[in-house]
């Protein structure tokens, strides 16, 4: 079962998260802040993370900097965030990165997921948003 990380401090996202993951077939956790997102990656290995950018104790930017770190760079990340062009620039320096405007699509989500976790992920562009949220 593939595991992946959701990192939001919004328990709607997170209760979001959870649903639609575990019913897609994913191992996961979640983490409301940066110090936990970090510490819960060394101890649970996902395979993916899904990151907002803006979250407490250091921001999604930095946790992301340190994810990478950690993984030599090779862990998929997916922010999720209701300001895409704070994390932008990630973009231009990294690969395996993508981004999707709040509120998202989950149909759309998970097949970012699935493309990112079978290393065909480049196909997946920067995707925006404004539509609800689907289940």
């Amino acid at each position: 079962m593939k595991r992946i990380l959701a990192v939001d401090d919004d328990i709607a996202m997170t209760e979001f998260y959870k649903a639609l993951f575990r019913e897609a077939g994913y191992e996961m956790r979640v983490a409301a802040d940066t110090t936990a997102a970090v510490l819960l990656f060394r101890e649970f290995l996902p395979q993916l993370v899904v990151l907002d950018s803006d979250i407490p104790a250091g921001g999604g930017e930095r946790g992301f900097e340190i994810i990478r770190e950690i993984s030599r760079a090779g862990v998929p990340v997916i922010f999720v965030t209701g300001l895409p062009e704070r994390v932008r620039p990630l973009l231009v320096r990294n690969g395996r990165v993508r981004v999707f405007r709040k509120p998202l699509a989950s149909g759309e989500l998970l097949s970012c997921i699935s493309e990112m976790l079978s290393y065909s992920g480049m196909n997946c562009h920067f995707f925006s948003w404004s539509g609800s949220r689907q289940k």
